[in-house]
């Protein structure tokens, strides 16, 4: 058992170092690391699909199912094997079937989770502030301050109107000032995000040099 976990140990100190020796510029071993990392992650995707997903989802309903539900599994595995015929260019338009109805189904999943997951939730969120039950001074407030910097950075993005002369100084050039506020809340936004991935990584960091170093002290002094 101690042999087997000084082993693991052992196999990741020295990948971990092989990932770190990118710091001297790309060699061999980090390479070597890089590959391992991507294939061992491939081949447990693919495991996880295979016994998590096919067997129960596709292959136990069509042998163990009723008759109407074998009909209908036999249609994901034609859409399946459609799509082979991407691999050649003579025969791609064959897969242009189960392409286009995986984009379709795809975007229509994402759409609708949009909506309900995002669009709906901020409508709510927006407007909890300015209900009359939970009215307050605080609550108001910050309200105001989240409808400016929605409707800010939506007109950032979706205003594309240009300001003619006519209308230099009407409604477009008062869309164009606020959408100008939008900046702001999308520089803060996107801030935040980059310093929550600069403080992964640093933990990451941290962790990895801990272990190297715990690894030396242990081999060392035992």
């Amino acid at each position: 058992m101690i042999q087997n976990q000084f082993f693991w140990l052992l196999l990741s100190f020295i990948l971990t170092v092989m990932v770190f020796s990118y710091i001297f510029g790309d060699n061999p071993l980090f390479r070597i690391a890089t590959y391992l990392f991507v294939g061992v992650s491939s081949a447990y995707v693919l495991v996880l699909i295979f016994y998590q997903i096919l067997i129960p989802k596709l292959f136990m309903p069509l042998f163990s199912g009723d008759p109407n539900q074998r009909i209908i599994q036999l249609i994901p595995i034609v859409l399946s094997v459609l799509l082979f015929f991407k691999l050649s260019k003579k025969t791609s338009q064959i897969g242009d079937l189960s392409l286009a109805f995986l984009v379709g189904s795809g975007a229509a999943i994402i759409l609708t989770s949009a909506f309900t997951g995002t669009l709906l939730p901020m409508i709510d969120m927006i407007t909890e502030p300015f209900s009359i039950e939970t009215i307050s001074f605080q609550n108001f407030f910050g309200g105001i301050f989240i409808l400016i910097g929605t409707i800010s950075s939506l007109l950032y993005f979706q205003f594309t109107k240009r300001s003619s002369t006519k209308d230099s100084t009407g409604v477009s050039k008062i869309l164009q000032y606020i959408s100008q506020i939008g900046i702001v809340f999308i520089g803060i936004t996107l801030g935040s995000v980059f310093a929550g991935v600069i403080i992964s990584s640093v933990i990451a960091l941290i962790e990895r040099l801990n272990f190297i170093i715990t690894f030396i002290y242990n081999l060392v002094i035992g």
